[in-house]
């Protein structure tokens, strides 16, 4: 048999990689890190709870996506907060794939701080796969069990099939595993070896090394990204917030690009181009996690300053739609009457009166286009063109609740800082422009900043 792929090279799995370039990407990756923490560490404990449960929603989602599974996203979410003890209330229905991933996801969170090994491997495995016994039995899987036989990952259909990769043969995995988890705990910043890696790449090899391995007869993707996101959250104290499955399923088909150039044979086993590609991604995680952040404080915002409106049942029901899919979906594009109408199964008399009357209140925001065009968007409170299209009157309680907002997040910052930041300074400067000079707004901030003492207290010129 000739060698074709990774694991067949004389020097595997001696990976070997150029630092050129990528040491940039780690450090950026350090910064958002930092940065995300503190953004995290300044919203309360509901918020705190929010952002986790939709941003693990978001993984969980993706990483099945990218397998070609399309999960039921309310029933992982109600999953993932049964599995947090967020939420005791009994599931609705029977749905294997959405417990079983996010039990997987919220165990990997659960032992950040312990060693990877053959057991917590095995129950991963077993946890993502729970319930689906027809299905493994019928394909020969071996739920939480290393494959015993070959494993051929072939794309196509019929005549068109074609094999892409195969792994090694079924006698080998158990070798290969153990020599795989010897070199994960060994880098571990947790580990005394002094041999740590700095996350991104460590996750990006474990990644590419346990994807050659293919030790299971199914869920290796799934499990591999686990591996990933518990490779990267041993860097931190607590678990960050953010979905790698998330950029890599809008970036699919370059990830199985990379995915397939690594896996073959080359002159060396370097890993260069897939572990800058996969940093990169991960980079990006944590920005797209810092906007998501930010969506779930704004959803925050939006229901307290509407926690005396009186909306009907088709409303509310319309509103949690609009939250539901996060910073996409109606957020971005709206709703029309005909969609308003097959949410809630009314009319279209009864629909057009909803909508107007959320107009009204402030809830939601017409297009400028009329007719059969018309749309409506959320109207959320943080944007800067809110005081532009909300009723005149909402205006100045708008920018009250806004501030209260503000002070909570000052609070925040101070206590975790503890002393003067770029962060700070910012959220000061939106307080004082939403002041406008008022002294009795004024004097609560100062009170706040007061705390900090001296002449360390950002922009000492806020006042009336």
């Amino acid at each position: 048999m000739g060698i074709k792929y990774n694991w067949q090279h004389p020097n595997w799995p001696k990976f070997t990689y150029q630092s050129d370039g990528l040491d940039k990407i780690i450090n950026e990756y350090t910064k958002i890190s930092s940065n995300l923490q503190g953004q995290i560490s300044q919203l309360d404990q509901n918020n705190q709870s929010e952002a986790h449960i939709y941003l693990m929603v978001e993984e969980a989602i993706n990483t099945s996506e990218i397998e070609g599974e399309n999960l039921n996203r309310e029933e992982v979410r109600s999953s993932v907060a049964r599995y947090l003890d967020l939420d005791f209330s009994q599931p609705k229905g029977i749905f294997h794939k959405e417990n079983g991933i996010a039990s997987l996801l919220v165990d990997v969170r659960k032992n950040i701080t312990s060693k990877l090994s053959k057991e917590l491997i095995c129950l991963w495995h077993t946890l993502l796969l729970t319930g689906q016994d027809d299905y493994c039995e019928s394909r020969g899987i071996k739920i939480g069990e290393y494959r015993s036989g070959p494993v051929d990952i072939i794309t196509g259909f019929g005549d068109y099939e074609k094999v892409v990769f195969e792994g090694p043969p079924g006698e080998a995995v158990e070798a290969e595993m153990n020599a795989f988890i010897e070199w994960y705990n060994s880098t571990s910043p947790l580990g005394n070896d002094n041999c740590f890696i700095p996350g991104p790449i460590r996750s990006a090899i474990a990644h590419m090394w346990f994807t050659s391995i293919h030790p299971f007869g199914d869920g290796n993707g799934r499990v591999a990204r686990a591996i990933s996101e518990h490779a990267l959250f041993q860097d931190f104290d607590i678990p960050p917030l953010f979905s790698i499955s998330t950029e890599i399923n809008e970036n699919r088909s370059d990830y199985y690009e990379m995915l397939a150039e690594s896996s073959r044979v080359t002159p060396s086993v370097d890993l260069t181009n897939w572990i800058k590609w996969f940093a990169e991604t991960v980079r990006n995680a944590q920005l797209d996690a810092k906007s998501k952040i930010n969506f779930v404080l704004k959803k925050s915002v939006f229901w307290d300053y509407h926690r005396n409106t009186v909306l009907n049942k088709r409303q509310h029901k319309t509103i949690n739609k609009f939250f539901e899919f996060g910073t996409g979906g109606l957020i971005k594009n709206g709703i029309k009457s005909e969609l308003y109408q097959s949410i809630t199964g009314c009319s279209s008399a009864t629909a057009t009166r909803d909508l107007k009357d959320m107009v009204k209140k402030g809830i939601l925001v017409p297009s400028e286009s009329g007719g059969r065009s018309l749309r409506y968007f959320i109207n959320l409170i943080e944007e800067k063109n809110v005081f532009k299209v909300a009723p005149k009157e909402s205006s100045k309680k708008l920018a009250e609740v806004r501030m209260d907002n503000l002070l909570n997040r000052i609070q925040r910052n101070i206590k975790f800082y503890m002393g003067p930041n770029a962060q700070l300074n910012q959220l000061v400067d939106e307080y004082t422009v939403l002041a406008d000079g008022e002294k009795p707004y004024l004097d609560k901030l100062n009170e706040l900043l007061s705390q900090i003492g001296g002449d360390d207290i950002p922009h000492s010129n806020i006042t009336p």
